[in-house]
């Protein structure tokens, strides 16, 4: 039973349709047992009387009216553990996604996202199955065993402890087998992962795989993997078809003991005709709860083994996560400061030696090279990740010691590969700010330089995505996360070559349109194109993750070092393609 420890906390909940379940069942087995009682009346009536009509016709009712409240209370425990197991489900998926929602980038980087949508849904279910059907069954079956197995003693102690003896056999079969298809199902359930992850990925980087003209490729890929997929099934389903050959033959084993021990019982005296008939009775109503609780076992142990790979969710601790006690600006300015920032992975220094300060209003830009780190300093302001060594602080304060949502809430960010969901425009824009006003849109609509795109959209700005804005171009989705951004009205905007997509003349639209929503907002700007970067109050240039110059670009320009190349080789660049 330790296997269930998560989920005490939501069983206790359901504590109280919990105990009528199990009085419903009680009264369904004291039911259910009485029926070969009345068969043992009618035929010892038939022995000592004959054939008498109106004592038949008794006797039948008796049985049709006991099947019939026997019924109504099987359907009411079927209800009650079927709101359980549902409720239990239902409460559970909550607390898995709000938990998914609560973990860092790093549990993300660890696990595919196929393994998590199968924890979220097959486990789910195998836990949903293991306490409805399990439940039911643990009730109805164990209470009937008991209920049945006092009438059988009272009938003939050595006939019973023969049929006790021989049914178990058939649940600890089921017992047995069970086992090793635990361990096959958490095989076909890891593969099933694995699947998602590879269907997932191949829709998403659908225009990738018919632009390289792989399709036939990631096929022969996906065919192995169901291949796998669909071997592993067939060892599971292997000893799952064992199993019901094996009850037949287990009770009909039973079935013939009892034959031969329980006729020479009727035939020497012990017991009548009719006791016998009511103990085959008892058996052949034993049949089916025997089977029931070793396939009971069987969900149990299938549930066991999705609820440890649920609870590995539920009991990860995020790396990043909000101090126990708190600190907050008196008044939120922008002031970023870094101090010996450093950030290594593995033996690896990405970035280090980082120092700078961004007064409150003012902007900051980084270039360098591709790799050189500016998406990791960036990164660490929203706290996606903690510096290896260093402080951060925005407004005096370490990063590290504020809440965590009202931080992020603090930053706008537009990374250079957007995501969008599968939902109109306008959803995708006011994201971070549902309530904001229709004035609020077009500004934040004007300044990406969105507004021009509009016409081209179906429904204008109820126009729906498709997965990732796989609708939309390049520039279209950076505009568009430009666009949320700036609808944020965020104290601190980072821009992370969130252009790179975008035309010349389209990016000098919106960064002449951005310079009205960066004045009096700290702003983090990461560029390729020096057009981009130019008129930041500050520029810093990034080589072997370390600074190796900063200044204006006026100042750079006259340092001649890496920026200075850098702008021009831009600037031929640009005569090239105007020739």
């Amino acid at each position: 039973m330790q296997g269930l420890a998560p989920l005490w906390p939501y069983l206790r909940r359901q504590r109280v349709p919990l105990i009528w379940g199990f009085i419903v069942a009680a009264l369904g087995s004291i039911v259910g047992t009485a029926s070969p009682y009345i068969l043992q009346l009618a035929v010892t009536s038939l022995q000592q009387q004959g054939v008498v009509a109106g004592l038949l016709l008794k006797y039948c009712a008796l049985i049709v009216l006991l099947g019939v409240v026997n019924s109504v209370l099987n359907f009411f425990i079927r209800q009650l553990i079927g709101t359980i197991s549902y409720t239990v489900e239902n409460e559970l998926r909550n607390d898995l996604f709000q938990q998914f929602m609560r973990l860092d980038q790093k549990f993300y980087g660890e696990h595919h996202t196929g393994d998590l949508m199968a924890r979220s849904t097959n486990d789910l279910s195998a836990v949903r199955q293991m306490l409805g059907p399990g439940l039911t069954q643990t009730f109805g079956s164990g209470l009937l065993v008991v209920v049945a197995a006092f009438w059988m003693f009272s009938i003939d102690l050595r006939l019973a402890l023969l049929a006790l003896t021989m049914l178990p056999t058939i649940t600890i079969s089921f017992v047995i087998i069970g086992r090793r298809m635990r361990e096959r199902f958490g095989h076909v359930q890891t593969q099933f992962g694995q699947i998602s992850t590879r269907a997932q990925e191949n829709f998403s980087g659908i225009r990738t795989i018919k632009a390289y003209a792989q399709e036939q490729q990631e096929i022969e890929s996906f065919r192995e993997a169901n291949e796998e997929y669909r071997r592993l099934n067939l060892k599971y389903v292997l000893l799952n078809g064992l199993v019901w050959p094996l009850m037949s033959l287990l009770i009909g084993i039973t079935l013939g003991l009892i034959l031969l021990v329980g006729g020479q019982a009727v035939a020497s005296g012990r017991i009548t005709l009719g006791q016998f008939v009511q103990f085959n009775a008892y058996v052949g109503l034993l049949t089916w709860p025997m089977i029931a609780l070793g396939w009971t076992v069987s969900l149990y142990q299938q549930g066991v083994a999705s609820l440890q790979r649920i609870k590995e969710v539920l009991h990860a601790a995020p790396s990043i996560k909000s101090p126990p006690q708190p600190k907050l600006p008196a008044h939120w300015q922008g002031v970023v400061e870094m101090r010996n920032v450093g950030v290594r992975y593995g033996d690896r220094w990405i970035v280090r030696n980082i120092s700078f300060t961004i007064p409150a209003g003012r902007s900051l830009a980084i270039v360098g090279a591709t790799g050189a780190g500016k998406t990791t300093l960036t990164n660490l302001l929203g706290r996606v990740r903690d510096p290896s060594e260093g402080v951060i602080c925005i407004d005096g304060i370490d990063i590290r010691e504020l809440p965590l949502d009202e931080l992020r809430r603090r930053i706008a960010y537009v990374a250079q590969d957007t995501f969008l969901f599968s939902v109109p425009l306008q959803e995708n824009i006011t994201f971070g700010r549902v309530d904001a006003g229709e004035a609020d849109v077009e500004r934040a609509l004007e300044t990406s330089q969105l507004v021009n795109d509009l016409p081209q959209f179906p429904q204008g700005l109820t126009t729906m995505l498709g997965e990732r804005g796989v609708t939309l171009s390049g520039g279209q989705k950076q505009r568009t996360a430009i666009a949320r951004a700036v609808l944020r009205d965020p104290t601190i905007l980072i821009l992370d070559d969130s252009m790179s997509s975008v035309d010349t003349h389209t990016a000098a639209e919106i960064l002449r349109h951005l310079r009205d929503v960066m004045q009096g907002r700290t702003s983090i700007i990461i560029a390729q194109r020096i057009a981009t970067v130019k008129d930041a109050n500050e520029i810093i240039v990034l080589q072997n993750g370390q600074i190796a110059e900063r200044g204006t670009h006026t100042q750079l320009i006259r340092q001649n070092g890496p920026y200075a190349a850098m702008y021009r080789r831009e600037l031929l660049q640009s005569e090239m393609e105007v020739e």
